[in-house]
């Protein structure tokens, strides 16, 4: 199956990718919903929903799902959260 994506929604997936990684998160997935279908391949078009915030790739101890924006307020080193707070 072949689906597009558009480049503004690449761009939204990308940036909370970045961010999520900045901070130690390195195994995250961003999580696309199909927006439109069609017969033609410019018709099937998916939008960006959420991240899913994961600090390892199997270890689902370091997964903490979808919806929870974890790396907006910790980082993640030396297998440990950091809140951001304590930082300052």
């Amino acid at each position: 199956m072949e689906i597009c994506i558009k480049a503004e929604e690449l761009r939204k997936a990308l940036k909370e990718i970045e961010e999520a990684e900045s901070n130690g998160f390195m195994h995250c997935l961003s999580v696309f919903r199909t927006s439109s279908g069609g017969e033609m391949l410019d018709d099937n078009l998916l939008e960006y929903s959420d991240i899913w915030v994961k600090a390892h790739s199997i270890d689902g101890s370091l997964d903490w799902g979808r919806f929870q924006k974890v790396y907006r307020y910790y980082t993640f080193s030396d297998g440990k959260l950091i809140s951001k707070e304590r930082v300052r």
